[in-house]
């Protein structure tokens, strides 16, 4: 039974972790012209209208987009937390966790222009993300062990304290 309980915490605290690798990449890969988009996409609004796009007043877009683009600059503090812990693990071990979280396990598919027949499919593994960041998979898997059981920890700590 004790041995199942450690197997439950170690498993909120592996989520709490990769949570906090989650908020950090928001803010990491936001950018301007992120605001204002938070909504529909162009083809669901297509869908939405039986593919005719509804007109706009002109007025409701502009003030959307000014509180929106607040976002940019006004984090929760779920985020800014992230930011803080992320910043006290090693820098390789920021990178790995990142890659874990936004590429591993995912395929990237790209057309070329040029034979839009032929799809090129990239599956970021543990070699594909190893290569990325110019180190070995067991180095990269090392990395992202290590550095979960940073934030594991850093977390910990904040919680107690």
């Amino acid at each position: 039974m004790a041995n199942q309980k450690r197997n439950d915490q170690t498993r909120t605290a592996r989520q709490q972790a990769q949570l906090v690798v989650d908020l950090f990449l928001d803010v990491l890969l936001s950018r301007d012209m992120d605001a204002g988009w938070q909504g529909d996409s162009l083809i669901g609004k297509l869908v939405d209208f039986k593919g005719e796009l509804p007109k706009s007043s002109g007025f409701s877009g502009f003030s959307k987009v000014y509180e929106q683009s607040k976002w940019l600059r006004e984090w929760s503090d779920s985020h800014k937390m992230a930011c803080v812990v992320m910043r006290n693990i090693s820098d390789r071990q920021r990178e790995a966790l990142c890659m874990d979280r936004a590429y591993r396990g995912r395929t990237k598919v790209a057309v070329d222009p040029f034979t839009p027949d032929a799809r090129i499919e990239i599956h970021w593994n543990d070699e594909a993300c190893a290569q990325q960041l110019r180190c070995s998979p067991q180095a990269f898997s090392q990395r992202v062990h290590d550095g979960y059981r940073a934030l594991e920890s850093l977390l910990a700590e904040k919680v107690a304290a």
